[in-house]
């Protein structure tokens, strides 16, 4: 167990992180000694909530970019800026695959929200990006819906509509693909198994009903049951109900480093008046949010608790949360 003196110390630090890149942009690799023997269940990774809504494209009447943008950064630059795990929501928008970030309106009975970068933008970034780093890059696929029927009630994707979107996904460079491709629990694969000789993208899909991988399994893309995150946002707009939540969640989740693979959804949700205009935007939520990672949480860890992503809004290019990660990977994880 790490000392209160050590702890409070570690806290100061990491609240004082200067606005400076201390990680290189391969950070993996570059730590590679530190972490290359641990699974992935003890090590904490930063993240990127609704990661493809930097850009706003097509959307519903009541959608605009104060209540669908997430993200202010393309995903190639949230990549070069050290995020790893990447929340993407595919949608059909038009009759091709976009991302998306839409939500069923109860007041008004329909769905609602905007199309964001497209799904061979994302490739393409994620491409350029692995062509020159060797790090690990994970995809998890959720919230996929047809929008392009009657808003009252977007469809789920079918699972043809799910395999011409694997298909596209398999222009991604460096799928791993591991030798139980149905079995593995991807948390507890060591980091230099993936990224060892080269750079390693993982799949996840994350459907709202069972959807059969069939050929694709053997391809890179597994099941949500095989990276299985604990992801529950505390769908709160007040920050300090946010940080309680989140934190009292990590402690009864992390009680130990193989407890459960624990995402920190460190984000804030705009109430019924806000995402129709009267209140804070997304952006600004995550900006009151974002700088308070770096106070709330230092004091909460220890070798036992920790998370294992960092997953916001707003994801910047400043190096403050890579540099947490790996205070977190250098004084807490595996001690």
């Amino acid at each position: 167990m790490i000392a209160p003196v050590l702890l409070l110390a570690l806290s100061s630090v990491v609240s004082a992180i200067p606005v400076k890149r201390a990680q290189p942009t391969d950070w993996m690799q570059a730590n590679i000694g530190l972490l290359g023997s641990r699974p992935l269940i003890h090590i904490a990774i930063p993240g990127s909530h609704d990661a493809g809504m930097s850009v706003i494209g097509a959307g519903t009447a009541f959608s605009d970019a104060a209540n669908t943008q997430t993200q202010t950064l393309s995903i190639n630059q949230q990549l070069v800026a050290g995020s790893r795990y990447f929340d993407i929501r595919p949608v059909i928008s038009g009759g091709a695959y976009t991302t998306g970030h839409y939500s069923d309106v109860s007041v008004i009975d329909s769905w609602q929200g905007s199309d964001g970068q497209s799904i061979a933008d994302v490739i393409s970034d994620i491409n350029s990006f692995t062509a020159t780093n060797d790090e690990l890059v994970i995809i998890n696929l959720s919230h996929a819906y047809d929008t392009d029927g009657d808003n009252s009630d977007y469809p789920i994707f079918t699972q043809a509509q799910w395999e011409a979107l694997f298909t596209q996904l398999l222009g991604l460079n460096h799928r791993y693909v591991d030798p139980n491709p149905t079995t593995v629990d991807l948390t507890r694969v060591p980091l230099s198994t993936f990224i060892g000789s080269s750079a390693a993208v993982l799949i996840i899909i994350q459907p709202d009903s069972p959807v059969d991988l069939g050929s694709f399994a053997s391809q890179g893309f597994y099941q949500y049951s095989q990276l299985n995150a604990y992801n529950e946002y505390a769908d709160t707009n007040t920050l300090s109900t946010m940080e309680s939540d989140q934190l009292s969640k990590m402690a009864s989740q992390r009680g130990s480093p193989d407890q459960s693979y624990f995402l920190l959804s460190w984000t804030l949700t705009q109430d019924a008046l806000e995402t129709i205009g009267l209140g804070d935007s997304i952006l600004t939520l995550a900006n009151s949010a974002d700088p308070a990672l770096y106070t709330a949480l230092p004091p909460k860890l220890s070798a036992n608790t920790y998370p294992n992503i960092l997953y916001i809004d707003n994801f910047q290019n400043d190096g403050k949360i890579v540099d947490l990660a790996m205070t977190i990977n250098t004084n807490f994880a595996a001690q």
